[in-house]
């Protein structure tokens, strides 16, 4: 039975319009053309933007003008406008944000397969298919949508090492998780949705118990693979990636390494909280807050 791809929200035709104008435009004009799109989407995606308010009121603690949601609008638009430039050959400067990141992030720049975490925060997409600059198989976990431009651009400048699995039908996600295990390859899996998943845990964020997927440690201790955790967020130019210490399985007792990743995903999200405090507009989930614990 064929699964029906889903669509991401915003207005038709708004990946094509925003590559064609940014190739031909002048730079004045293709910025008021960007404004203008931004603010149909923000008019149109009533959804999105009541989101967006409830996300931004828990992040900054007061209450959000209409200007900061469209502002959270705009940094998206900005975000895919840069992976659109990296689909068609652009080159988008990606450094460590500082040495601490830099060490804490060493698995990456090794040779052994891992798991790679990461959020729908900042330029998610381009670490994962940054990662293909280093001699390892990627495969990214990923649903398929039908306005997936971007992706499908940056897919023909990728790296042969980089791979994407699609997991629309979740009768199929984990014998192709096995498989791609079972390959040497090293996963990247976005942990904050809880889309195609049936492994959950509460987790504090945001003020509340909140519900995570965590199939991410359940593969680290079957497997006894690391799992590392990095973000791309905007800097002066690019990107800086900001990576959080690793969590490396014991080997010797499935549930202690289980429970052990658990508490590591807690510090993940601590840490997760505190880059957001610095740059809020970067959560890019225009959905409901992962619900509570109940």
């Amino acid at each position: 039975m064929d699964v029906k791809e889903p669509r991401n929200p915003g207005p038709w035709g708004g990946y094509f319009f925003m590559y064609a104008f940014d190739r031909w435009l002048p730079g004045w004009l293709f910025e008021a053309m960007m404004q203008t799109g931004t603010f149909i989407a923000f008019c149109l995606m009533k959804k999105q933007r009541l989101y967006s308010r409830q996300y931004l009121e828990l992040m900054m603690d007061r209450p959000v003008s209409w200007r900061d949601s469209f502002r959270h609008f705009r940094a998206l638009a900005d975000m895919l406008l840069v992976k659109l430039r990296a689909g068609r050959g652009e080159s988008v400067p990606m450094e460590w944000a500082d040495e601490d990141s830099r060490q804490r992030g060493s698995l990456i720049l090794g040779s052994e397969p891992i798991l790679v975490g990461t959020f729908h925060v900042g330029a998610s997409d381009l670490l994962g298919f940054g990662l293909g600059q280093f001699n390892r198989p990627i495969c990214m976990v990923r649903q398929r949508v039908r306005n997936s431009a971007d992706i499908d651009r940056l897919m023909r400048q990728a790296s042969s090492q980089v791979e994407i699995m699609w997991v629309n039908d979740p009768r199929e996600v984990i014998f192709s998780l096995r498989d791609a295990l079972e390959a040497g390859k090293t996963l990247a899996l976005q942990c904050d949705r809880l889309e195609h998943t049936s492994k959950t845990a509460a987790f504090d964020f945001l003020g509340e118990r909140r519900l995570f997927p965590v199939t991410i440690y359940r593969l680290a201790a079957l497997y006894q693979r690391p799992v590392q955790f990095c973000l791309a967020l905007p800097a002066a130019k690019g990107y800086e990636v900001h990576a959080c210490h690793p969590f490396v399985p014991s080997g010797k007792n499935h549930r202690e390494d289980i429970r052990s990743g658990y508490e590591h995903f807690q510090e993940v999200l601590h840490w997760l909280e505190a880059l957001l405090r610095q740059q809020p507009l970067q959560w890019f989930n225009f959905l409901p807050l992962n619900p509570s614990d109940s």
